[in-house]
C-alpha cells in the first residue's frame, strides 16, 4: 500500500470522484490578498515553503501578488491565542495545518474562510458535516491519518519479529486523539497484538513517555503523527535509548530518526490545499467545495536507526518503501 500500489486509487480519484483532487486551470491573480496560516509545529519544518512553492505553481507569488501572515504553536491553548492574533488582521482566508489549528481558527472566527491543510479526523472533531458537504465555512485536505493507522501496526507486524505488545503515543491536546486510539486498538486486535495507549501533552514528555513503555516491555510504537510536525528528534532519540522501533504518519518523524513513517505524501497536500485557497479566494463558498482525502502515501525507512536498535530490515520492506534513509 504505498504509493505505487495506490497508482489506481489515484487515477480513480483523480478521475473525478467526491474526494478526489480537482484539477483547476491556472488564472491570472488580479488582485494583492492576505492570508494567514497557522501551523501546529514549528518553524522551520516543511510546511511554509511547501505552501509558499504550491502557491507559487498557480500564480501567487509571496511579496508580489499575496503575503502570508505565518504562526506556530505547540499547544492548543498557543494555537488559540495565535488564532485571535490572525483573526484580528482582516485577512481574506485562513489556513489551518492540523487538526488543533483548525479548531482554534474555528472557534476564534466562526465566519471567516478557512481551508484545512492537513487535518486527521474534519467531521468526527466538528469542522464539517460531512467530507462531501462541508455546510459551513470550512474546507480543504484531510489527511486521514487515523485510516493509516492499521497499516503502520501491520508494517511493524512484518518488522519486529515475535511482536506481541504495542503502545501507541498520543497527545492529549489534539481532539482526534481518541480516533487515533480507536484505530490502534482495532488494528492491533486484527494483528493478535495487545496495545497500550500513553497520552502527554507535548515533546516536554518525551523521554519519560518511552521510559514508561519500555517499562510496560511494550516492544514497538505506533507514534501520533501531531508528534512529527515540530522537532521529532528529542522523541526518536528517546526511542533509540530505548531500542524501540517505531512509526508515525510523516516523513518528518523518519528524517528525525524514528524508524519509519507511512502517510500522505506532503507535496500532494500542499498542492490540493494551494488549489483550495485559489478556490476560495476566487469566490467560491467553503461550504459547497468537498473536503478531499489522500490518493498518494508515502513508505519512508531509516536504516540509520534500523541498525543503531538492531533490528534487520526484512529485505521486502525495503525494496517496497518510497524513500530509504541511509
Amino acid at each position: 500500500m504505498n504509493r505505487r500500489e495506490l497508482t489506481g486509487r489515484a487515477l480513480a480519484a483523480l478521475a473525478g470522484g467526491p474526494c478526489g483532487l480537482v484539477q483547476v486551470a491556472a488564472q491570472p491573480v488580479t488582485r494583492f490578498v492576505r492570508i494567514g496560516v497557522l501551523r501546529f509545529g514549528v518553524p522551520g519544518d516543511e510546511a511554509q515553503p511547501g505552501l509558499t512553492a504550491a502557491l507559487a505553481a498557480i500564480g501567487y507569488d509571496e511579496g508580489r501578488n499575496i503575503r502570508s501572515e505565518w504562526r506556530w504553536a505547540a499547544t492548543a491553548e498557543v494555537a488559540h491565542r495565535h488564532a485571535l492574533e490572525l483573526s484580528a488582521l482582516g485577512l481574506d482566508l485562513l489556513v489551518a495545518s492540523a487538526t488543533p489549528s483548525a479548531v482554534a481558527l474555528r472557534d476564534a472566527n466562526p465566519k471567516a474562510p478557512i481551508v484545512m491543510a492537513g487535518v486527521a479526523d474534519p467531521v468526527g472533531s466538528g469542522l464539517v458535516a460531512t467530507l462531501a458537504r462541508p455546510g459551513g465555512n470550512i474546507t480543504g485536505v484531510s489527511n486521514n491519518l487515523p485510516a493509516a493507522v492499521a497499516k503502520q501496526a501491520q508494517l511493524l507486524r512484518e518488522s519486529v519479529p515475535g511482536l506481541l505488545r504495542i503502545g501507541f503515543l498520543g497527545s492529549t491536546e489534539d481532539k482526534a486523539t481518541p480516533l487515533f486510539v480507536e484505530h490502534a486498538r482495532a488494528a492491533a486486535a486484527a494483528l493478535g497484538l495487545a496495545m497500550q495507549p500513553v497520552l502527554i501533552g507535548g515533546a516536554s514528555e518525551f523521554d519519560s513517555a518511552v521510559d514508561t513503555m519500555a517499562r510496560q516491555r511494550l516492544q514497538a510504537v505506533l507514534v501520533q503523527p501531531l508528534f512529527a510536525l515540530g522537532n521529532a528528534a528529542p522523541l526518536a532519540n528517546a526511542l533509540i535509548r530505548q531500542r524501540l522501533p517505531a512509526i508515525s504518519g510523516l516523513r518528518p518523524f523518519a528524517a528525525a530518526g524514528g524508524l519509519m513513517s507511512f502517510g500522505p505524501n506532503r507535496a500532494e497536500t500542499w498542492k490540493r490545499a494551494a488549489s483550495f485557497i485559489d478556490r476560495v479566494l476566487k469566490g467560491a463558498r467553503p461550504a459547497e467545495l468537498p473536503v478531499e482525502e489522500p490518493t498518494l502515501y508515502d513508505l519512508v525507512l531509516n536504516l540509520k536507526t534500523a541498525k543503531a536498535i538492531g533490528m534487520p530490515v526484512p529485505p521486502s520492506l525495503r525494496q517496497r518503501a518510497d524513500e530509504v534513509i541511509e
